[in-house]
């Protein structure tokens, strides 16, 4: 096995571990941030960038398996490593469970813990596989997925049925929301058996392809606002917000979609949406942080999660070069060129590092391109 694919694994599996340890230099940080009116870390321990590094994890120990299977002719050695890296993969997202369940108590708070939800139906999905879908893991995945799916159900919505990503905010839909909702109740639906929650997620991608992309270029914004508004004759008005073309946003877009394939126009956006990006790669192989911005700094964040989501599509690309952009942006097994956090609608700071986003997201790409 490639022991740089090894190192990237167990340093994931090491900051999930570490997610919800803040140390005291960082918490003050926070304060100031709060004070300056930026987003701040929240205590969920399900929020979006755990659920990044649990999905990064998901697919790795899919891909492990997946070795192990070819390798059972290889020397013991070897398969014994595999599978000891999977128990590691295994106990770490049991540990991750245990604490939002015994020091969170179980809530969902966020919209954003949907993408902790798609990766744990993932999980269940290969327990499932393997014959463990009754064991413990398994059935505290299932357990938080029913808990997610339940929030999910009940949170606010606007007009046209889209969840609102904060309501106490705005009554605004973003692509994050979006993408995430609609990649976990795909994923749900399909493995529980429930096509109400499928038709929901379908729902969140078919109003954003209507209401949040650019008519000319096809791209998308960050999101948009539906408001009362009858001077037209409709009874509403409709304004598209944020950076037309976010990587993230085509990223958790492109998630979104590759779990939501049973809607003839959603497959049909899919394919049209990954052929305009792959247009935009830049000539390293990768995505910047603003889609036509090709000639600025790589997003390692964008690139993964776009990758990803293109990779399911299985369209025709060379991407031995985002391959080795990749890897190339990865230091002490820790994936950096990550632009940092974005605070609202066009609000992104030109702030690059390691973040949990970024290395979840490149862990997940890497490990669906064999």
């Amino acid at each position: 096995m490639d022991e740089r694919y090894i190192g990237l694994v167990k340093e994931t599996i090491a900051e999930l571990d570490d997610i919800m340890n803040v140390s005291i230099k960082n918490q003050v940080k926070d304060v100031i941030k709060s004070a300056m009116g930026r987003s701040v870390r929240t205590k969920d321990p399900m929020f979006w960038p755990a659920g990044m590094l649990i999905l990064g994890l998901v697919e790795a120990r899919k891909r492990l398996l997946d070795e192990k299977a070819v390798l059972d002719c290889a020397p013991e050695p070897e398969t014994e490593e595999i599978s000891a890296l999977v128990s590691e993969i295994d106990a770490s997202i049991s540990r991750h469970i245990s604490l939002w369940n015994d020091k969170y108590g179980s809530r969902i708070d966020y919209i954003d813990d949907a993408l902790s939800g798609a990766a744990l139906v993932k999980l269940y999905q290969q327990l499932e596989g393997e014959g463990k879908s009754g064991g413990a893991l398994a059935s505290a995945c299932k357990t938080a997925c029913n808990r997610i799916f339940g929030y999910l159900t009940t949170a606010p919505r606007d007009r046209m049925g889209s969840v609102v990503y904060n309501a106490e905010r705005s009554s605004s839909v973003f692509a994050d929301g979006a993408g995430q909702v609609a990649m976990f109740l795909g994923l749900y639906g399909r493995c529980f058996g429930d096509k109400s929650g499928t038709g929901f997620g379908e729902l969140q991608l078919l109003n954003f392809m209507k209401y949040g992309c650019d008519i000319r270029s096809g791209l998308p914004y960050h999101g948009y606002t539906i408001t009362e508004d009858d001077s037209e004759g409709a009874g509403y008005s409709i304004e598209k917000k944020g950076v037309l073309s976010w990587g993230r946003a085509a990223g958790w877009l492109l998630m979104g979609l590759g779990e939501c394939r049973t809607v003839p126009e959603l497959r049909i956006w899919h394919e049209e949406l990954s052929k305009i990006l792959l247009t935009y790669q830049k000539a390293d192989g990768g995505y910047a942080w603003q889609i036509q911005a090709t000639d600025g700094p790589l997003d390692t964040s964008a690139t993964g999660m776009i990758v990803y989501g293109l990779w399911d599509q299985e369209l025709e690309g060379d991407f031995s070069h985002t391959i080795d952009a990749l890897w190339a942006s990865i230091k002490n097994d820790k994936v950096m060129n990550c632009l940092s956090s974005c605070d609202d609608f066009g609000v992104h700071y030109q702030s690059y590092g390691h973040y949990p986003w970024g290395q979840g997201a490149v862990l997940a790409a890497l490990s669906k391109i064999k």
